[in-house]
């Protein structure tokens, strides 16, 4: 992303591979420290496609070395000339984009609001939950205070959605996918059990969908924001500057959750998870099982 006219940053590449059957996969380094920006480096498109189709004329010592030559150049030759806050915070916001993947949001959580059973394809659950582990560990460079607590409150949404759905999740589909099941379908008939048990069931489900309606508002509101004080041309050149949610429970078939500016002191403060859950039934969307 470009933070300002005088700085422009190119493609994120992962010196080891962030798959272990990637370029440069063979690693002992965790899912997490592939991610980590001590294993990132900022290349040009075409040096990035190079890097990964020879990856054995590119070895991890020699890009680290590329890596450090060119941060002590930044240090040592720029100075004062480079704000170095303001490329980390570039880098988080490259980083968190890619581990959200906005392009393929809406697909990603479409079975939360479509009426069938909710499921959520486990490559998308790891890699949500290896987000909400990114943030958590995350250390924040100086400033944008107002984009760090959405992060934050991102992530502590994240970290409840997939804690209360896999309360009861279970693996289908050749353990591709992990499906929330219709827990009140008890084999020996009891009409206070099923109906304590649907009950249940009907109440999960629309906490489940109201938690990813809300975690969709920090994302749009963590794009909103990065627009507004990094760089007002985050997301134009995809034309989805806004990221939405698709399904026949709601009200208009697809809808862009987005924080108005007068709830932004709540969605940004440090209870907005309490906040949610006291204020929630009075929401509108709303998704009724």
């Amino acid at each position: 992303m470009n933070t300002t006219a005088a700085i422009v940053l190119g493609e994120e590449a992962h010196i080891v591979a962030r798959e272990p059957d990637g370029p440069r996969g063979e690693s002992p380094l965790t899912a997490a420290e592939r991610d980590d920006y001590s294993n990132l480096i900022l290349l040009c498109p075409t040096d990035h496609t190079l890097i990964d189709k020879a990856p054995e004329d590119h070895s991890v010592e020699a890009l680290l070395k590329i890596k450090a030559d060119h941060e002590a150049w930044v240090r040592d030759s720029l100075g004062p000339k480079v704000d170095q806050a303001e490329i980390r915070w570039a880098q988080i916001v490259d980083q968190l984009s890619d581990k959200l993947s906005l392009d393929t949001w809406a697909l990603d959580v479409h079975a939360f609001f479509d009426g069938g059973p909710i499921t959520l394809a486990v490559t998308t659950e790891e890699r949500l939950r290896e987000c909400a582990l990114w943030i958590a560990k995350r250390p924040w460079p100086a400033g944008q205070d107002k984009l760090k607590a959405a992060i934050r409150n991102m992530g502590i949404f994240l970290n409840e959605l997939l804690s209360e759905f896999n309360v009861y999740a279970e693996l289908r589909n050749g353990g591709e996918r992990r499906r929330y099941p219709a827990f009140y379908k008890i084999p020996v008939w009891d009409t206070e059990l099923y109906n304590s048990l649907l009950a249940e069931y009907r109440n999960n489900r629309t906490y489940l969908s109201d938690l990813t309606l809300e975690i969709t508002r920090y994302v749009n509101l963590f794009g909103d924001l990065v627009r507004e004080d990094l760089d007002p041309s985050f997301r134009h050149d995809e034309g989805l500057t806004e990221v939405m949610v698709e399904g026949q429970p709601l009200e208009y078939g697809a809808y862009v959750p987005q924080f108005a500016r007068e709830d932004w002191e709540v969605a940004l403060g440090t209870q907005a998870l309490v906040a949610f859950k006291d204020s929630r039934a009075s929401r509108s969307p709303r998704f009724k099982w």
